[in-house]
């Protein structure tokens, strides 16, 4: 950073921005430090444990919202699926294979994975997720681009966005509070610059953690602010008034538009601006649910006691002891008048009122998103695509909100390419795994020599790579291909004649492995053309010793009718060879039989493979469909 920078920064305009949030959006934060606490379980405030304790009811809480969400998050992990490029021309399906290997690579060193699971939680309780890119040295000599998961609750942003990926906002950033120490690692050359503690703007998330700074003597608000000015986003790294460092965004889309590094997505925008997550749909269910539950052990715990006038004044201690008594669940009441004389009453309708109140808070919760009236018992025999139907429809009412973050992942997967585009000039290797589980490797960048130009070459080059940048997260899980794939499967299993290409065309394979494939089924198989041609021979053999045996006959029948006389001369010399003959051509049919089943075993044998090939795909789609699918 020059001085020409250091002095280019407005640190009170930034402040401002800052101030600007606080106080616009103080509705939005009491919010969302609620939905938090509803979802730790903390859902009681100091006036109602107050007035609980007040009326000795028990402070219950059945936490339902933490496992509702905990559950949408899974689920949704379950479905995740890699990206994929699309290439622009004929010409550029290697290079798309490249950029979508590329992508992988980046969200892999990220563990994007936990990133996404980490996005669905924020937005789906603070109504917000948000996810940083930054660049970091690499091995090859170049710059790495990876992606990092930002905690919500230090996120700030422009309070006039209303739009659910912020792409509206003017600007952008985060803030933490941090020792001398923290600031002085990151900008060395900030010692001695640090003035007194930060007193600007505070919000209420400052509070929640106050007793985390409490032993500290000082601490200071690192604040990574980003802004669009004259249409190029800038940024600044600032502790109070003091500049650690800025500049322009290294950050750039295929058409050199400046991007900001963080990436953020709403689940919901209320009416009047408010980034909202799914605890404001849920709080009322569920504060039912405790209250009624609560309610119901307290009248459980209650007695009331119907006396005639005079009782208590009849027995020693009055009514406050009958009434203490009659709240022990061993109380003793002694009373020498007549039975009728006192009545303790237990309010059973009453507690099966707050009961079934209690089972419809309940229901409306559980009813919510992916449920388990649709996640069941759908049966043994059920396949994962089964599953997948039953998923699909738990979700189909997170509509809107599946839509945004699906958004959101295609921008980090957009700008994790213009990124490796630019910054990966390096010669690499990308670590590639196929279906088997092998790990292969492809070259980027790779200076060859080609065989017919005989000069250096750059071999897939990523600047010259020419992608359509739509990232497809792979086939849906219900698709018309998919019921046609079915349907062949069912028609195969019941003997119907189905060509195995045409089963392969169908699945949901990968493209080259259905290439592949259909290659090995379309070449010729010696085995198999060995086989029919030995089974020709077969056929001709039996021919040729029936030919023989009816030779045979007709000359038996010369000779029918002879006398057998003791000194019968023997049979003629012809009869004699062409009985001969046929024992010959009986032997000869004989050993050609045996040599085609002997060929026939042979060419069962050479398919083998294939036929353990085809099983595997079809073991392999299966346990792909019950790795999306959940358990139960």
């Amino acid at each position: 950073m020059d001085a020409a920078t250091d002095q280019a920064v407005d640190i009170a305009k930034l402040r401002q921005q800052f101030e600007q949030y606080a106080g616009a959006k103080w509705r939005e934060i009491e919010e969302q430090r609620l939905s938090w606490r509803y979802y730790y379980a903390v859902q009681y405030d100091e006036a109602q444990l107050k007035k609980l304790a007040d009326r000795g009811q028990p402070t219950i809480v059945f936490d339902r919202i933490g496992r509702k969400i905990d559950g949408l998050v899974g689920v949704i992990r379950k479905l995740r699926t890699d990206p994929k490029a699309f290439p622009r021309t004929q010409n550029q399906e290697a290079g798309a294979e490249v950029a979508t290997q590329v992508i992988r690579t980046i969200c892999d060193a990220s563990k994007f994975e936990d990133i996404e699971s980490e996005g669905v939680l924020n937005a789906a309780v603070h109504g917000i997720a948000v996810a940083a890119q930054t660049l970091e040295v690499g091995d090859r000599g170049d710059p790495d681009t990876v992606w990092e998961a930002v905690d919500p609750r230090t996120f700030f942003y422009d309070p006039r966005s209303v739009k659910p990926d912020f792409s509206d906002a003017r600007f952008k950033g985060t803030y933490k509070w941090a020792s001398e120490d923290e600031i002085l690692e990151i900008a060395p050359e900030a010692e001695g610059k640090l003035g007194n503690d930060d007193v600007g703007v505070y919000t209420s998330f400052d509070t929640d953690r106050e007793i985390l700074w409490r032993d500290e003597k000082g601490r200071y608000r690192l604040v990574d602010h980003w802004w669009i000015e004259r249409g190029m986003w800038k940024w600044c790294l600032h502790v109070g008034s003091t500049v650690l460092a800025s500049g322009e965004t290294p950050f750039f889309n295929d058409r050199r538009k400046p991007l900001c590094k963080y990436r953020a997505f709403a689940a919901m925008i209320d009416h009047q601006g408010d980034h909202v997550g799914f605890i404001r749909r849920l709080r009322g269910p569920q504060d039912a649910m405790n209250q009624h539950r609560s309610k119901a052990l307290h009248i459980m715990n209650t007695r009331q006691l119907k006396i005639r006038k005079g009782v208590a004044e009849e027995m020693n201690g009055g009514i406050e002891r009958i009434r203490k008594e009659a709240a022990r669940p061993d109380g003793v009441l002694e009373y020498p008048g007549a039975p009728e004389d006192i009545e303790i009453i237990q309010p059973q309708q009453e507690f099966l009122q707050q009961t079934q109140y209690y089972e419809d808070a309940k229901q409306e919760i559980e009813t919510f998103g992916p449920n388990p009236a649709l996640l069941g018992d759908l049966g043994q025999s059920a396949s994962g695509r089964a599953y997948a139907m039953a998923q699909q429809a738990g979700l189909a009412e997170l509509g809107p909100f599946l839509k945004n973050f699906r958004m959101w992942k295609l921008g980090i997967y957009e700008q994790s390419w213009w990124a490796a585009q630019k910054y990966w000039t390096s010669e690499r290797f990308l670590r590639v795994t196929d279906d088997q589980g092998l790990a292969q490797f492809m070259q980027i960048n790779a200076l060859q020599m080609h065989p017919q130009l005989m000069q250096p070459v750059l071999v897939n080059a990523l600047g010259s790579i020419d992608v359509d940048i739509v990232i497809s997260e792979g086939p849906a899980t219900e698709t018309v291909m998919g019921d046609v794939y079915d349907t062949l499967m069912a028609l195969a299993q019941n003997k119907v004649p189905v060509p195995p290409a045409v089963i392969i065309e169908t699945s949901s394979l990968p493209g080259e492995v259905k290439k592949k494939l259909t290659g090995m089924m379309s070449q010729p198989d010696p085995a198999a053309e060995m086989a029919k041609k030995l089974e020709l021979q077969g056929k001709a053999a039996a021919n040729d010793k029936t030919v023989a045996e009816t030779q045979l006959t007709l000359a038996k029948a010369r000779t029918e009718g002879a006398p057998e006389a003791p000194g019968e001369e023997p049979l003629p010399p012809e009869i004699r060879a062409a009985q001969a003959m046929v024992d010959l051509r009986d032997k000869h049919a004989s050993a050609e039989h045996k040599r085609a089943q002997a060929a026939n075993l042979d060419a069962q044998t050479a398919l083998a493979p294939l036929n353990f090939v085809h099983d595997v795909i079809l073991s392999h789609q299966d346990r792909a469909d019950r790795a999306r699918a959940p358990t139960e």
